[in-house]
């Protein structure tokens, strides 16, 4: 069989989470001898161009946010072209379905099914759209693979399914003294206790109710002010919020950064308190660059690599989440990088980077 594999993912951005899941393991499937091709739905750069120009083909499909023929006739062109021995499927819904159907009539023997999220449950709507998903797309796929074992068992129930983690650069989020330092004096907070947030301005990631316990927390903390590293759909909703709260001194969006890492530096608290996460990755950059993080207890257990990670039931009020958030702001911890905890974890590229290749080799056997 050859080596060969199609990944449908979002987009190729560098702050696509699961843009960067894939391209952890990408220098290692090239090494190994497979030729990677990528099928896209979503518009933007490219932050990973140099690495796989020459190496395989990058297929944008179009106006993917509905069902319409010209998409199914895009995919299905693609795959039968493209004599595939894998596809991997990377995200729900239509698109996902339209893939793996292809793919099977096309006869691409391994057809994965990647779940990156556990069941979205926002609202009804989300509910019966998973649901639906769910159950159309797992009998066209012959395997399953979930970031973290909490989101496989809530995704494929009893189904058999492999977790590939995913990883950071412990060296890369090693904590920073001089980008704290820079960092801080830029905001004008060299005395504040700064909250801050890394996620995508969405309402996975409970945007209201932070805003909630950070103004119960500022009423126990009166230094503090909270940043927030991401954009999204719902960022013009999280403005308002912030006006109709009088935070507008308190809180300010930095929009996304590339340099993250030096950002966590900057931080005395991180806080985010998701309403689900498939493994919730930067609760464990973070916690590297030795950031006290308070999540909610929809986020994987997995998460909990040191004891920097704290974590609160949702079903707790905003007040009770800032006297957690008090709380731990007075644990007066020296700040020190917590890289070799990682290291010993396994959560390094350099420990889990011939993962993917070994699942793939032992599939095409």
């Amino acid at each position: 069989m050859n080596k060969k594999i199609l990944f449908l993912i979002p987009s190729l951005r560098y702050n696509d989470g699961i843009a960067c899941a894939i391209m952890n393991y990408y220098m290692s499937l090239i090494e190994s001898g497979w030729i990677v091709d990528f099928m896209l739905v979503e518009e933007g750069e490219n932050a990973w161009n140099q690495q796989i120009s020459g190496r395989g083909k990058i297929y944008r499909l179009p106006n993917v946010n509905k069902y319409n023929p010209v998409i199914k006739r895009t995919i299905e062109t693609i795959i039968r072209k493209g004599d595939y021995s894998i596809v991997h499927v990377n995200i729900p819904g239509h698109v996902a379905l339209m893939t793996l159907i292809a793919a099977q009539r096309n006869n691409v023997k391994i057809r994965i099914f990647h779940c990156h999220n556990p069941k979205n449950i926002l609202t009804i709507k989300t509910s019966v759209s998973t649901y639906i998903y769910d159950h159309l797309c797992f009998p066209k796929a012959t395997h399953f693979v979930a970031c973290s074992n909490s989101t496989g068992v809530s995704r494929f129930g009893e189904r058999e399914f492999k977790v590939i983690k995913n990883v950071i650069d412990p060296v890369k989020f090693r904590f920073n003294e001089a980008s704290r330092k820079e960092n801080r004096e830029a905001l004008r907070m060299n005395d504040n206790f700064v909250v801050g947030v890394v996620a995508r301005i969405s309402a996975q990631k409970n945007q209201e109710f932070i805003l909630e316990c950070f103004a119960k927390f500022k009423k126990l903390q009166e230094n503090a002010k909270l940043i927030w590293i991401g954009d999204g759909e719902m960022k013009p909703e999280l403005e308002v919020s912030i006006d109709s709260m009088g935070l507008q001194n308190e809180c300010i969006l930095l929009g996304k950064k590339s340099d993250v890492e030096n950002w966590y530096a900057a931080m005395d608290l991180f806080f985010l308190p998701s309403k689900f996460e498939g493994l919730g990755i930067v609760f464990l950059e973070a916690q590297c660059t030795g950031l006290p993080c308070l999540g909610s207890t929809n986020v994987p257990v997995e998460t909990e690599v040191t004891d920097l990670m704290y974590r609160l039931d949702l079903g707790k009020s905003a007040e009770q989440w800032a006297i957690e958030m008090k709380k731990i702001s007075e644990t007066k911890l020296k700040r020190h990088s917590r890289a070799q905890e990682f290291i010993d974890a396994g959560y390094t590229h350099e420990a889990t980077k011939n993962d993917l290749v070994e699942y793939y080799n032992s599939l095409i056997k």
